[in-house]
C-alpha cells in the first residue's frame, strides 16, 4: 500500500483529510490520477509496513526518526531549495525525489547519495501544462501575481514569525509597501499568499494562468513561474541579503540572487519599471537556461505519471 503522509499545512485536522487545493492536494492530485483505486491512501501520518511517501521532513511526523514502513520516499511539498532536502535531513529516507538535474546536484552536494535520488518532474504544474486550469478574468492592465513565500517559522505561525531566520528571505513583512508601489490603473495585482497565510490554505496555482509577471522572493513561486514561462521580478532590496547568506550561499535561492536570474530590483522606486520591462521582454535566455535544468521541458506535464509509475513499481517489489 502506498501511503501519502501530508505536511501540516496541507492537512485539515478537523475533517481528517487534505485541504482542498492545498499544498498536499496540489502536489499529489496529479499523481493520484494515475494510481489504481485501492493502491493508496492519504493520511497525516505514515503507516507501519507501507510504502510511505512524505511531503515534509521526518521530524514533522509523530513516528519518530526511523522509517516504520517497508520503504520511505521523500517528495517534499514544493520546488524551492531552502536546504530542505539536505543530506542530514534525508538520511532516514530510502529515496529522495528530485524535479530535475539542478536539484539533484544540490542534493548530492548536501550529502545525499546519487543512487537514492530519482528525477520525476514536478506534478503540481501538470494541470496548467495540460490546459485544464482556466485563466482568471482580466482586463488590459499588466497582470501581476504577487506571491511571496511564508513569513518564517513553523506551521504554527499562521501569520509568520518575524524573529525566525527565514523571515528575511521574504517580502511578506513588506507586502503593503510592495503593493503600494504599483499603480492600480496600470497594474492589476493578484495576491497569492503562501498557504499558511490564507484562510482557505490553498496553494498558488490558478493565479499563474494568464499572468504577465510574477513577483516572488525566496520560495517555490520563483521556479514555478519560470517553469511556466512567466517572467519573475524579485524585490532584491528587501530579500537579497538573507537569501544570499542562507546555508553559506549554497542554496538555489542564493544562486538566483547571486547570478541575478530573473529581474532584480535594487531600489524600491525601480519596481514599476522592472515589472513593465519583464512584461514586455519576457524571460531572459539565462532564466530559461536555468529553469530548464530545474524542471526539464521533457518532464513538464508528466510529473504525476512519472511519480505514479515509480511508486507503483516500488510498492510491488
Amino acid at each position: 500500500m502506498i501511503v501519502f503522509a501530508s505536511n501540516a499545512t496541507g492537512w485539515d485536522d478537523q475533517t481528517g483529510a487534505m485541504v482542498p487545493g492545498g499544498m498536499t492536494d496540489a502536489y499529489i492530485g496529479p499523481i493520484l490520477a494515475h494510481l489504481p483505486a485501492g493502491s493508496y491512501v492519504v493520511d497525516r501520518q505514515p503507516h507501519r509496513g507501507a510504502t510511505n511517501v512524505y511531503l515534509a521532513v521526518r521530524h514533522r511526523y509523530s513516528a519518530g526518526r526511523r522509517e516504520t514502513g517497508r520503504t520511505g520516499v521523500q517528495i517534499s511539498h514544493g520546488i524551492a531549495d531552502k536546504s530542505y532536502r539536505h543530506g542530514v535531513k534525508m538520511r532516514s529516507f530510502d529515496h529522495v525525489v528530485s524535479p530535475g538535474p539542478v536539484h539533484t546536484a544540490r542534493f548530492i552536494d548536501g550529502g545525499v547519495q546519487r543512487n537514492r535520488i530519482v528525477e520525476l518532474g514536478y506534478p503540481k504544474l501538470d494541470p496548467i501544462y495540460q490546459g485544464t486550469v482556466p485563466a482568471l478574468e482580466r482586463d488590459d492592465r499588466i497582470r501581476v501575481v504577487y506571491a511571496p513565500t511564508h513569513g518564517g517559522g513553523s506551521e504554527r505561525y499562521t501569520r509568520g514569525n518575524p524573529r525566525a531566520p527565514g523571515a528575511g528571505a521574504t517580502s511578506w513583512w513588506h507586502r503593503d509597501t510592495v503593493m503600494r508601489l504599483l499603480d492600480p490603473d496600470v497594474y492589476d495585482v493578484v495576491t497569492a499568499w503562501h498557504p499558511r497565510h490564507r484562510d482557505d490554505r490553498r496553494a498558488t496555482l490558478a493565479e499563474y494562468a494568464g499572468a504577465d509577471v510574477v513577483i516572488a522572493d525566496g520560495g517555490s513561486t520563483i521556479y514555478e513561474a519560470m517553469a511556466l514561462g512567466v517572467p519573475v521580478v524579485l524585490p532584491s532590496w528587501l530579500t537579497r541579503d538573507r537569501n544570499l547568506e542562507r546555508e553559506q550561499g549554497r542554496t538555489l535561492e542564493a544562486r538566483v540572487y547571486r547570478d541575478r536570474i530573473g529581474y532584480h530590483v535594487d531600489r524600491a522606486e525601480e519596481l514599476p519599471d522592472a515589472v513593465k520591462q519583464a512584461a514586455t521582454q519576457g524571460p531572459r535566455p539565462t532564466d530559461v537556461e536555468f529553469i530548464d535544468g530545474v524542471l526539464p521541458p521533457d518532464v513538464r506535464g508528466r510529473g504525476g505519471k512519472l511519480h505514479a509509475q515509480f511508486l507503483l513499481d516500488l510498492d510491488r517489489r
